[in-house]
């Protein structure tokens, strides 16, 4: 329920009933295509290419600079990846090329999903395939993102405490249905599902 919700939310799937409204508006005049651009998505499983590190970043957007590359890797804090190798942003990754962690393979989809300048960041369960230290950076990681990045909206969809607990608003679900909303706090006091 969760990542459909978000799915919808981003304009990726249409409701087959009801309505959802963005900002007052139906979802049958919302224009999608413009939607997604604004919506930046790491998954939980990162697909990523045989190519370089550059064609991996700019497949979110084709246009972008290298230095804006560059930019979306420190933001992620994945600049350290490129002094492994002395390609820079053309060093190949995948077969026959460098080898990425699953931290840095988490990174890189960060990376990638700034690089779109989004109005909504959208974390879809994107540490619960990854052991308990490397959850633990990218669970850091997110958190700079966050707080250098204020400008846009930023969902977790975690099934994780740890992941959740610092979040400005938790919504919980049960059976694709809102049960609760409200602060970790707050929601740990009510004694519900959460």
């Amino acid at each position: 329920g969760k990542s459909t919700l978000m799915h919808i939310l981003s304009g990726l799937y249409r409701p087959d009933s009801g309505s959802v409204r963005f900002n007052g508006i139906d979802s049958p005049a919302i224009d999608y295509d413009g939607l997604r651009r604004r919506v930046g998505f790491v998954p939980q499983s990162i697909e990523l290419f045989a190519g370089t590190i550059r064609d991996n970043l700019r497949f979110a957007r084709a246009d972008a600079t290298d230095e804006e590359c560059l930019d979306s890797l420190r933001a992620a804090q994945l600049a350290g990846l490129l002094e492994r190798s002395r390609e820079g942003l053309d060093t190949r990754i995948g077969e026959g090329g460098l080898k990425l962690s699953g931290g840095e393979r988490q990174r890189l989809a960060i990376a990638r999903a700034l690089l779109r300048r989004p109005d909504l960041l959208v974390f879809d369960e994107a540490t619960s395939s990854l052991d308990t230290e490397t959850e633990k950076e990218i669970t850091r990681t997110i958190d700079q993102v966050i707080r250098t990045r204020p400008s846009f909206v930023t969902v977790l969809i975690a099934h994780r405490l740890s992941t959740v607990a610092r979040a400005d608003r938790i919504v919980v679900l049960k059976k694709g249905r809102v049960v609760e909303t409200g602060a970790h706090l707050d929601l740990l006091r009510r004694k519900g599902l959460y």
